[in-house]
């Protein structure tokens, strides 16, 4: 949820700079501040990706005592992949850092900023939900 909070962060922000959302663009109408106007910290997507991934690692290392549906643990699958792997990297596209990672795709011509480095421990995270997915399903056949 607060992931995708950021995303809702640069929407607003970008509403603010004049329909600007990205630093090649112009603003389509009168800004009421200069873009970015408060970008998001590469710090913050960072500290989201690893507490999600502390906390899926903690689903996976609960017992299951009782049957329980699989649903939950697929809209954790999604929510990962959108919330903590797209939206990083999305980001980092959008607040580009001279320090960053120079990245050889035709449509960026500025370095990547840190935001992506939040996608990296999702690794764990998917892993986490996929061995949670298993505990579930094991409880649910044994009842």
């Amino acid at each position: 949820m607060l992931s995708a909070a950021q995303l809702l962060w640069v929407f607003v922000m970008g509403l603010i700079a004049g329909g600007q959302f990205v630093a090649d663009d112009w603003p389509e109408w009168d800004p009421l501040a200069p873009w970015p106007v408060v970008a998001v910290p590469a710090w913050v997507s960072i500290a989201l990706g690893v507490t999600a991934t502390v906390g899926a690692i903690g689903m996976a290392a609960e017992r299951v005592r009782e049957p329980r549906s699989e649903g939950g643990v697929v809209q954790a699958f999604a929510i990962t992949i959108v919330a903590l792997i797209v939206i990083p990297i999305g980001l980092a596209n959008v607040y580009s850092d001279p320090t960053g990672v120079s990245v050889p795709l035709y449509w960026l011509t500025d370095p990547f900023g840190w935001h992506w480095l939040a996608a990296i421990p999702q690794v764990l995270t998917l892993a986490a939900l996929g061995i949670r997915f298993a505990r579930v399903r094991r409880a649910g056949r044994r009842a």
